[in-house]
């Protein structure tokens, strides 16, 4: 990009948007599938897990600004503020990890999605009948060993629905990358050929807020419109993408376990 963005390629904002949701897909998952089956086959069901389940869905409805917020101030300023200390001392006082960057920005979109994956997942859970369950510890498996082998597996299609809906929400969300790691112009690639060839303290380039910048900050706002119709385009495509490979994941286990009606 060049020109106050308004002339040149977009790919920079492509890439970094593929990058922020993958990486904050590879967070999410593990969380999310954890304190599901934390709370439907360990927990103990009563006040406290319902309490529990209750604040998870009134977490998905919090603004997202508030995450962006929170971000800023427990995993930049704290976090990173901290890593800096024990491993960057030599650099400081310049931040290295005690500034926005691409880690921060897919851990914040992580917390934000977290419970849209614990909720499907629970669902998922729920739907795999008992029996099974029984069956398999009367073989002689563990507890543990039947939820590995045996209840994952099977609830695996309503993970990846889990998983489609946060990637659907966070690819499109700009105002929490505000605060904790996008920029107008990113020098290089969070992913590139420089060791460690993934740079997660760097800041990167999205498409939601280049659509933003260039349809709002742009000194000719007439001119740069095509620009923002283009780049919108773009970014629903890429989320389309990123969907339907979910999808065709999930899919492919669904038929796997297609006599549960998972």
């Amino acid at each position: 990009p060049r020109e106050a963005n308004t002339e040149g390629g977009v790919f920079p904002a492509i890439f970094g948007t593929v990058v922020m949701v993958l990486l904050m897909s590879i967070i999410v998952t593990p969380f999310g599938v954890i304190a599901a089956i934390y709370l439907r086959e360990y927990a103990k069901q009563g006040l406290v897990t319902r309490l529990i389940r209750i604040a998870v869905n009134n977490l998905a409805g919090v603004p997202s600004i508030v995450y962006g917020v929170f971000g800023l101030g427990f995993f930049i300023y704290l976090i990173g503020g901290e890593i800096d200390q024990l491993f960057y001392a030599e650099a400081l006082p310049a931040p290295t990890f005690g500034t926005p960057g691409l880690l921060w920005a897919s851990l914040t979109l992580a917390l934000l999605t977290v419970p849209v994956v614990i909720v499907a997942t629970e669902e998922g859970l729920t739907r795999i009948p008992r029996s099974i369950r029984e069956g398999s510890l009367a073989l002689g498996a563990t507890k543990f060993e039947t939820i590995w082998r045996v209840v994952l597996p099977m609830a695996s299609p309503a993970m990846m629905t889990g998983l489609i809906l946060a990637i659907a929400r966070a690819a499109g969300e700009v105002a929490p990358l505000m605060l904790v790691g996008v920029v107008k112009l990113a020098p290089s690639l969070p992913v590139n050929g420089i060791y460690p060839y993934v740079h997660l303290d760097q800041q990167f380039m999205h498409l939601g807020f280049h659509i933003y910048d260039v349809g709002f900050q742009s000194p000719n706002v007439e001119a740069a419109r095509p620009l923002v119709f283009a780049t919108a385009l773009l970014l629903v495509i890429v989320i389309a993408v990123l969907n339907l490979t979910a999808a065709a994941l999930r899919n492919r286990l669904r038929e796997n376990y297609q006599a549960l009606d998972v």
